[in-house]
């Protein structure tokens, strides 16, 4: 029996344990079980309402649940929650009673059993992974670390194109199966009209945006977005249309008279902020955004703006 982290795993583990060094900290596992050796894809950070102390550590569990449900949407294959991992304090490198029954809770959640990694600084890092049998049996394992150890079908994530056009054709479901011939009550300008106030106004430069940063950002900036494209095609009942192009993504609307209404999300990578552009300015956005400030929207008490509002192209 083994264990293999993917690069991107692995460096979670170390980079969480360097942000806490000073406390214990640890995550969460997925991946799969596969001929007697567990892959390690993802390690999950435990999240900003856990408690890090010198000597104890515990998770925030509805953070990782909520992550595990969305990291494991991005993968092909299907992703699993294995195990998990702990810093301990200087060379002790075995469970405590609160250890084991934390880790024979996660044994028993598949007949493979789980996987649970110590971490150490005395005074170099190292990591000792135990496999985890229920009720309680530990067995030291080997690991090794990197993408070209690791099949290529369980690495592989989902195809952007492919869930911007389950995007799109839900979103022209929706609308269709709300009216067949009605134009919908509301349309995007009045929406984001009726929340303007509320945004976050930023001034953003030329010299901000780094267009091969987007490319290798696009799939956090789609992943940042769904909760709030499926707010309004799904509540809102808006007829949306997802474009990606060039590391920024586009959301249009045909409203009233036809005029489309187009705001566009960047990632930027300097500032690891994602903003939005609508008519001549520019908005901090944080996922859910939208559907946070509309929560209590009354759209009767909006004057309505109509004609094209222009978007900064890039």
């Amino acid at each position: 029996m083994q264990v293999i982290f993917s690069n991107r795993a692995y460096l979670a583990v170390v980079t969480e344990t360097s942000e806490k060094i000073k406390t214990e900290t640890g995550g969460i596992f997925l991946g799969c079980y596969e001929n007697g050796i567990w892959y390690i894809i993802e390690a999950i950070d435990p999240g900003p309402n856990s408690v890090f102390q010198a000597a104890y550590f515990e998770y925030d569990q509805k953070y990782t649940e909520h992550l595990i449900n969305k990291l494991s949407l991005m993968y092909n294959a299907k992703l699993s929650l294995i195990g998990l991992w702990h810093r301990h304090p200087g060379s002790f490198d075995e469970f405590s009673s609160t250890d084991d029954g934390t880790n024979s809770n996660y044994a028993k959640l598949s007949a493979n059993g789980a996987i649970s990694v110590l971490v150490n600084i005395d005074p170099m890092f190292r990591i000792t992974p135990y496999h985890v049998a229920w009720p309680l049996k530990y067995s030291k394992i080997t690991y090794k670390v990197g993408d070209d150890l690791i099949p290529k079908n369980l690495l592989q994530m989902k195809n952007i194109e492919q869930s911007l056009d389950y995007i799109n054709n839900y979103a022209n479901k929706s609308y269709i199966r709300t009216s067949s011939n009605e134009k919908p009550q509301l349309d995007f300008v009045r929406l984001l009209d009726g929340i303007k106030e509320k945004l976050q106004r930023v001034t953003l430069s030329k010299d901000d945006f780094s267009m091969d940063e987007a490319e290798k950002n696009r799939d956090f900036l789609i992943e940042s977005l769904l909760d709030d494209i499926s707010y309004f095609t799904e509540i809102r009942k808006l007829a949306l249309n997802v474009e990606q192009n060039k590391g920024a993504l586009c959301l249009s609307h045909k409203g009233t008279n036809n005029v489309v209404t187009r705001i566009y999300f960047i990632y930027i990578a300097q500032k690891k902020q994602i903003i939005f552009t609508y008519g001549d300015d520019c908005y901090l956005y944080n996922s859910g955004l939208f559907e946070n400030l509309l929560a209590d929207f009354n759209p009767v008490d909006v004057t309505f703006k109509s004609g094209l509002m222009r978007a900064l192209g890039l």
